[in-house]
């Protein structure tokens, strides 16, 4: 670095001022990944206690929203003891309260097996924690190009898993199962958006267009596709990842062709997916 600072001094005319380069500094953190770890440790132990059969779902359902509230207040404290820009956004509490409802839902929709609920749970812990990490990371001027990729790693699979739980769903009729995908894209796009943009509205309206054009999406395969809840998801989640991906890369003014082939290509297999389950016209796997 010093030989590419002289080099730079060495071209500078004289009289010329040269403005030194700033770079961004860290600001301290008063709770980091200690009380994150903690955080996420005391959801997954309560979570834990949802499978006893002294439950019922109705129960099991309160108690989903209970540990929901819990998570979201202590979120609430570490943005607001770190200073963290905007902590009132929602977009820093969408992930883990989506995360929670998901992991809920399949270990009692899904099977009775302790083990498998007890997986769950632990992955609703390690969501939590990676999402709020990257929200956290970001509010103290220390991101990195992983925690993008964390950030969407963690907003997809959450996406994806209610998207299956919801379609599988014997209990819930085609209006509430659309309304819940539409309500579910809204969200997850607004948290995307907000990476791009500090204008509430415009990632609102970003995120309202997703949702509607995933939630429109979801009807023509629901009524027209023979297909099962699970293939229909995937290729939800893939449209909603492609639509939300261009939207953001052309709100941060980062849309290149690189990034215009890896979305595209989400695109294309999900034309791929509709096309193979019309020609063939019965289920697929």
């Amino acid at each position: 670095m010093s030989e590419a600072l002289a080099s730079s001094s060495a071209t500078v005319r004289p009289g010329q001022q040269v403005r030194p380069r700033v770079r961004p500094t860290a600001r301290p953190v008063q709770l980091g990944t200690r009380y994150l770890g903690l955080l996420s440790a005391w959801a997954v132990a309560l979570g834990l206690t949802f499978k006893s059969e002294l439950l019922s779902p109705n129960q099991v359902w309160l108690a989903t929203a209970g540990l929901a509230v819990f998570v979201t207040l202590g979120l609430v404290f570490l943005h607001a003891r770190n200073r963290t820009p905007a902590w009132l956004s929602l977009d820093h509490y969408i992930t883990p309260v989506l995360t929670i409802v998901a992991a809920a839902a399949f270990s009692m929709l899904q099977t009775p097996d302790y083990r498998v609920h007890a997986v769950a749970m632990l992955t609703m812990g390690g969501f939590i924690f990676a999402s709020s990490f990257v929200d956290l990371s970001r509010g103290m001027g220390r991101e990195r190009p992983l925690h993008r990729f964390l950030r969407d790693a963690t907003t997809f699979c959450v996406l994806l898993a209610l998207f299956y739980l919801i379609l599988q769903s014997n209990e819930l009729v085609n209006p509430i199962k659309f309304t819940a995908i539409f309500v579910i894209a809204l969200l997850s796009g607004y948290r995307s958006f907000r990476f791009a943009t500090k204008r509430e509205g415009l990632a609102l309206l970003s995120a309202f267009m997703t949702a509607g054009t995933v939630t429109f999406g979801a009807f023509g395969m629901v009524n027209y596709l023979n297909q099962g809840s699970q293939y229909v998801a995937v290729i939800l989640a893939f449209a909603w990842y492609a639509w939300q991906g261009f939207t953001v890369h052309a709100l941060d003014d980062s849309l290149t062709r690189r990034i215009m082939f890896e979305y595209g290509l989400f695109a294309v297999i999900c034309v791929y997916l509709i096309a193979l389950a019309l020609v063939t016209g019965r289920p697929i796997g």
